[in-house]
């Protein structure tokens, strides 16, 4: 994604996010995502880098001199961008007071922004500093608000009371020791007070994964005669045959399928790193039939695209999977059932062929081993081979037994 396309799609992003604090409901985000989709190309094709209020009325009187919309849906165009305006320039009441929760007290400002500017240069994503901030500010607040004026007033008592008001202590804790570390390198504190703050573990949840029969079922009620199911059927593959992740499936781009060479490369979202996965006939098949036969004609670069020909949002890849589990008819019994539980099914998989755990992490876009063993506790095969037989009884357990 170029930088000009970046900053929009980070201020959708970053807009929904902010309604969803708001309190708005799911299906609310799927008609302002598309939206905020519509304003995107209308900015991007007049150059526009940055968003103004000036922009959304320009907009808005470019729609209604097409005649192609009615009085509700012009209605409703001018109401996002009246909630798009309140976000940017936190006029109304309720966006501002959202805005002041994630205000940053001006006594902790600078040492806060230096920090962050540390991730940045150590390579971190925008989301991940983005994080850190909601997260560190939440903490400097609950100082600011039991008095604490000035770095030298800090002391462990008040990062204790900031961690037990914590709704994720885990996360809380984690990102406090980084912050202190970096505090007490600085000299802006004396003492890395976070090391008070125990070690919070939460138990590793077993991962979602489906059956073969249960997957084929899911691929077979593809109607793969629209230009809907194509598209459908596509995604679904890469995520249950390749272990894509749905941010990579939806920012997948024409340019990084190689048809010739039958590979797939791109940069992986999360992870900044290069990845390069087998284009599998069965998948080439599929992308074929929808690039040639069901993706709308248009100059937009990524590959699965909307009936509106605009970028798929963050959701509608987990929400698509999650269409056709219920349309299948697979009962999830506790299981997840968004893209996010193809891509483990396509990992246990390859755990319980013996495929090396090496092998399984690369191809899942891991740098670390240690982020997949998990799948290992799937593969029952595999813990058969390793069982012990049962040792002979001894002692006074022998006696008892022969007592029976």
């Amino acid at each position: 994604m170029n930088e000009k396309n970046s900053y929009w799609y980070q201020l959708k992003d970053d807009f929904i996010d902010f309604l969803r604090e708001k309190g708005y409901s799911k299906s609310s985000f799927t008609h302002y995502r598309g939206q905020i989709d519509f304003l995107i190309r209308y900015a991007n094709a007049l150059g526009y880098t940055e968003y103004i209020p000036e922009i959304g009325q320009e907009f808005l009187k470019s729609e209604a001199r097409l005649k192609e919309w009615d009085s509700k849906t012009l209605g409703f165009k001018s109401t996002v961008i009246r909630r798009l305006d309140e976000y940017i320039n936190g006029r109304n009441y309720t966006f501002a007071r959202l805005r002041i929760l994630y205000q940053c007290p001006e006594c902790f400002e600078c040492e806060l922004e230096a920090f962050l500017q540390t991730l940045r240069d150590d390579g971190y994503k925008e989301i991940t500093v983005r994080q850190y901030h909601s997260q560190l500010v939440k903490m400097l607040r609950c100082f600011s608000e039991n008095g604490i004026a000035s770095w030298g007033e800090v002391n462990a008592s008040c990062v204790q009371q900031a961690f037990e008001k914590s709704a994720n202590r885990a996360i809380f804790a984690t990102y406090a020791r980084r912050f202190f570390s970096y505090l007490v390198e600085q000299e802006t504190v004396a003492a890395n007070y976070s090391g008070i703050l125990p070690r919070v573990h939460y138990p590793q949840r077993v991962p979602s994964v489906y059956t073969y029969e249960e997957v084929e079922r899911l691929l077979s009620c593809v109607d793969r005669s629209t230009p809907m199911g194509k598209r459908d059927y596509a995604i679904l593959l890469l995520a249950v045959r390749l272990g894509m992740r749905a941010s990579d499936i939806r920012l997948l781009c024409l340019p990084d399928i190689d048809f010739k060479n039958r590979k797939i490369s791109y940069i992986q979202f999360k992870t900044d790193v290069p990845q390069t996965l087998s284009l599998l006939p069965e998948i080439e098949d599929a992308l074929r039939d929808y690039i040639e036969n069901g993706r709308p004609k248009t100059d937009e670069p990524y590959i699965f695209l909307t009936y509106r020909k605009t970028q798929l949002s963050r959701s509608v890849v987990s929400v698509v999977a999650d269409k056709y589990f219920k349309l299948a008819g697979i009962a999830p019994k506790g299981r997840h059932h968004g893209s996010h539980s193809l891509r483990m099914t396509f990992a246990s998989e390859l755990v319980a062929e013996d495929v090396p755990l090496e092998a399984v992490s690369r191809l899942l876009g891991h740098e670390d081993n240690a982020a997949i063993s998990h799948y290992v506790a799937l593969s029952t095969e595999s813990l058969r081979s390793c069982a012990l037989p049962v040792p002979e009884a001894g002692g006074k357990f022998a006696d008892y037994l022969k007592e029976d």
